[in-house]
């Protein structure tokens, strides 16, 4: 029997059903009210760190959060920072990553995880707890169910047959023995107990307890900023943030205030050294004569490296002495960050002598060895034209390469 049968054959099982009894019990139950809040209880303070664009750190009590404006409680005193001067807002003792059986991905790219999910007219709902997560119902792209509890992003076992361009819905229904059943239709709603779909022109309940997962044939979104929001849930890219003790706004999303982890206004200020060409590079190896060796001049090159655990935009560089390389600083850029390490690692040997150099006057000078495996750079860049890298040999050594971690320019 093929999945679309089988979807026919649970709807001749509920044709006695009265369908107005039971849209009316559905929507009762899926647009049931928030309760209202107890007066007696207080909502949790949030004690945040906030990182300033100008290296500064300022820590307190999160009272509000605008478009514009953080005002935090700190020592007694209302403090009022401009948003356009803070880099990131993180939460002290921070809830950890909730780990639930539903996860939900957007088209924007936001993932949420939550205990449930259902629709209400245009809104979808992600049961939290006692809580509840409300975003567009139009945003969702997939949702996975009866998944394991997990602090990743999860990969459903059904993900892998899902077509790279379905060309309509699809419902993932759970099959004999583990396995799982593609049926393209139109999903037509998500309540409670039941996933609705329009199959060859009829109307079909599905039970809840039979679907694995949903995914909508609807087009990538492009996010409405470059600001990063992490909550206990998830996390999700924002346009503009808002947050006051009732509740946080990341856009057209409504989550619970205590949710906040962490707000990264500087991820949509960055612009990542790995985008930007090198206007030029030169690498001389310990012996000069590898680099006219075929294939040899491209290994001693730098070259660019995932940050384990990141998303893909985020590469760190890794360059070998003797190499020099140059590139022009983007326009509006205020700072250039990152982190270096040698790759040699713990005791071993190799030392390098890392030189940043901003037009023609050093910015940053470091010795890596043994005894100093690592070292953070934050520099002004706001007056240069240009930043230079080099990673030099030390007087007898063989050197090792060195690891720039995620480097990149803010504005």
């Amino acid at each position: 029997m093929t999945p679309a049968s089988c979807l026919r054959v649970e709807r001749q099982r509920q044709r006695t059903a009265s369908w107005a009894v039971a849209a009316v019990l559905v929507m009762a139950i899926v647009t049931t009210p928030l309760r209202a809040a107890d007066p007696a209880v207080q909502p949790p303070a949030v004690d945040v760190r906030v990182e300033q664009a100008d290296g500064a750190t300022l820590s307190g009590r999160l009272q509000s959060l605008t478009a514009e404006e953080v005002c935090l409680v700190v020592a007694g005193e209302t403090r009022v920072l401009p948003v356009s001067g803070v880099r990131r807002i993180l939460r002290d003792a921070a809830p950890p990553l909730r780990a639930a059986r539903v996860a939900v991905s957007c088209t924007d790219g936001s993932w949420l995880w939550a205990d449930d999910f259902s629709r209400a007219g245009e809104q979808a709902l992600l049961a939290v707890g006692d809580d509840r997560i409300e975003l567009p119902f139009d945003r969702v792209k997939t949702v996975a169910w009866g998944l394991k509890p997990a602090a990743a992003i999860p990969a459903p076992p059904w993900l892998a047959a899902v077509p790279e361009k379905p060309d309509s819905d699809l419902v993932i229904v759970n099959g004999k023995e583990g396995g799982h059943e593609i049926v393209s239709c139109a999903i037509a709603d998500v309540g409670p107990e039941a996933v609705t779909v329009e199959l060859d022109g009829e109307t079909i309940p599905v039970k809840r307890a039979k679907v694995a997962g949903l995914v909508w044939l609807r087009p990538p979104r492009q996010p409405a900023g470059g600001t990063r929001v992490t909550v206990s849930s998830g996390f999700l890219p924002a346009g503009t943030v808002a947050w006051s003790p009732s509740e946080l706004r990341v856009d057209d999303v409504r989550l619970p205030a205590g949710a906040l982890v962490e707000i990264d206004y500087a991820a949509g200020r960055t612009v990542r050294l790995a985008a930007l060409p090198m206007e030029r590079v030169s690498a001389e190896p310990f012996f000069g004569s590898l680099a006219g060796i075929d294939g040899m001049a491209a290994f001693f090159a730098p070259r660019l490296v995932p940050v384990r655990g990141a998303d893909a935009a985020r590469q760190s560089l890794v360059i070998r002495p003797r190499t020099t390389a140059v590139w022009r600083v983007p326009p509006d850029s205020r700072r250039f960050r990152t982190q270096l390490q040698r790759t040699a690692g713990g005791a071993s040997s190799g030392a390098v002598e890392v030189v940043i150099k901003l037009d023609d006057r050093d910015a940053f000078r470091r010795r890596l060895d043994s005894t100093a495996d690592d070292a953070a750079v934050d520099i002004e860049v706001a007056s240069a034209r240009r930043l230079a890298i080099t990673v030099d040999f030390v007087p007898g050594d063989l050197g090792c390469p060195v690891r720039f971690t995620d480097p990149a320019f803010e504005k």
